[in-house]
């Protein structure tokens, strides 16, 4: 016995000395390729660690050095809990990748015009990778994208206070329902898919009754507080499409998340307004079907749920779609997001229908460093990235939705593809903005759960909001005035050059078009905090 434990304590000191002599030699390897002035190491790091993704990400790397093989290219995968920390940390101390994933949640204006270098410039150039391509090569790298790279607000790649483009997208995700064919068809008899919200409701219904009858303690919807925003920002968004079209005083079927804060503010809708009202009623509906405690649980707990087959649905982004597919052992199915319609007999009143995904904004973006040590070989390595071969490349192994114009879409991916016709998007109580989301799940146990109440929900947040959403339109109301400044003499130098390129002429319209509209958004909130104070 005691020669069998040195033994083992022997074994367990050789696997130790040869992990740390390779972990060694890898480290000393990196730092000779770093130090060799005829190699170019580009590193890049994101937080995407769902199966497939880095397996794309090799292969292209490994395409990229195969055309030049004095340039050496590291993946860097960060996990998600560590990811913010992880890069302030590499930001500050002068040292980060040569390209960073980038989300607007993480990376603040201020950190992108100091810590980031714009790419406007190169991508209003021609993507040489796609030379080959006669649709695509006598275009801009921009124009090459499905929808082109609009700046429009909300998405990661551009900076609507910078004016500035500071990524470049990869892929774009839908939000879907993945099932178990097994048991669907069990409970129901049939493998179909829901095409209302009260078909998917059956679905849930049967699927419980299933589990009575059989005895299996399977429930119908995988439970998290992640997965639940996922499905209920969706649906609960077509029961307040009428809402949003007679508030929306625009007039363009646009109800941003400014239209939404306002609108709030001067009292055009409330927390008990009937169709916001039946939103939260829904969301404390749907929470029926999923497993006790799911506002306390986790995304992975709930991919946990599914792949072990204790529930028949989950609703997630399509970028969990490589991980459900390969973990699984039993046949996936994936479907819509149904949506209400108008004839729905509790939530339609003003509903309209299916929501459209047209706009849906490409992602999985890489911003270029300024500490770059080759920024001119990263930025090469972006435009190979996306290019449309390689952006095929990506779409086929990760099985995420392609980024690149003529790019097909996966066969496995096809339930994936955005809503081309559909609606505008409502007012959701996860719309009022990101201090308002914090309110939003710190209080979302209140709609779990056997004593779930939208009333007991509105009793006890409606204060709090009323204290975050003027204090969020002050702050956007300070961004724009600063914004205001620091972009005029940014028109002023744009006006000088607009003689030398078209680019700046281009860019001058842009940041002209833009100061008129930032003007108008900052008068219009504090016209609205005015009033506000004086009632």
């Amino acid at each position: 016995m005691k020669r069998a434990g040195r033994w083992g304590r022997n074994i367990a000191l050789i696997l130790l000395v040869i992990l740390f002599g390779y972990a060694s030699w890898q480290v000393l390897r990196r730092g000779q390729e770093e130090l060799d002035p005829k190699i170019e190491v580009v590193r890049f790091a994101h937080w995407q660690l769902e199966p497939g993704v880095r397996e794309a990400f090799d292969q292209i790397s490994r395409d990229y050095m195969a055309l030049h093989p004095h340039v050496r290219i590291v993946q860097m995968p960060i996990a998600g809990r560590v990811w913010r920390q992880w890069l302030r940390t590499q930001l500050v101390g002068g040292s980060p990748p040569d390209l960073i994933e980038i989300a607007n949640y993480e990376v603040s204006d201020e950190m992108l015009a100091r810590y980031f270098t714009p790419l406007t410039a190169p991508l209003e150039e021609k993507n040489p990778y796609n030379a080959d391509e006669p649709d695509l090569r006598d275009m801009s790298w921009r124009r090459s994208f499905s929808a082109e790279l609009v700046p429009e607000d909300l998405v990661h790649y551009y900076s609507p206070n910078l004016l500035e483009y500071y990524a470049v997208p990869n892929a774009m995700v839908t939000v879907r329902i993945f099932y178990n064919r097994d048991i669907i068809k069990a409970a129901l008899g049939e493998d179909r898919v829901p095409q209302t919200y009260q078909e998917f409701v059956h679905w849930c219904e049967a699927v419980r009754d299933y589990a009575q009858r059989s005895g299996k303690p399977i429930m119908g919807l995988a439970g998290s507080w992640f997965n639940a925003l996922q499905l209920t920002g969706m649906v609960t968004s077509t029961v307040t499409q009428k809402l949003a079209i007679a508030v929306d005083y625009g007039r363009d079927l646009d109800f941003t998340q400014q239209d939404v804060l306002i609108t709030y503010l001067r009292g055009d809708w409330t927390m008990r307004t009937p169709a916001f009202f039946r939103s939260l009623k829904m969301v404390a509906d749907i929470g029926r079907f999923m497993p006790p405690g799911w506002a306390q649980l986790n995304r992975e707990d709930a991919m946990m749920q599914f792949v072990q087959g204790n529930v028949a649905m989950i609703p997630t982004g399509t970028w969990d779609a490589g991980g459900i597919l390969s973990q699984a052992d039993f046949e996936v199915g994936a479907f819509q997001v149904p949506a209400v319609g108008p004839d729905d007999p509790v939530y339609g009143a003003d509903a309209l229908g299916p929501i459209s995904e047209a706009n849906i904004f490409a992602t999985v973006p890489f911003g270029l460093t300024r500490a770059s040590k080759h920024p001119e070989r990263a930025i090469d390595f972006l435009r190979f990235l996306t290019s449309r071969r390689e952006n095929e490349v990506f779409s086929r192994i990760s099985t995420w939705l392609p980024v690149i114009k003529g790019v097909p879409v996966p066969e496995v991916s096809k339930p994936f593809e955005p809503i081309k016709r559909g609606f505008i998007r409502g007012p959701s109580v996860r719309s009022l903005s990101v201090v308002s989301n914090d309110v939003y799940q710190q209080n979302i146990h209140l709609l779990s759960g056997k004593s779930a109440s939208a009333e007991t929900f509105v009793e006890q947040t409606q204060a709090r909001y009323a204290e975050v959403v003027p204090a969020e339109l002050t702050r956007m109301a300070k961004v724009f005035q600063a914004t205001l400044r620091q972009k005029d003499s940014v028109l002023t130098a744009l006006h000088h050059q607009t003689t030398d390129g078209q680019l700046a002429r281009s860019k001058f319209d842009i940041v002209a078009a833009k100061q008129l509209q930032v003007e108008a958004q900052r008068l219009q909130i504090e016209r609205t905090l005015a009033d506000h104070e004086k009632r």
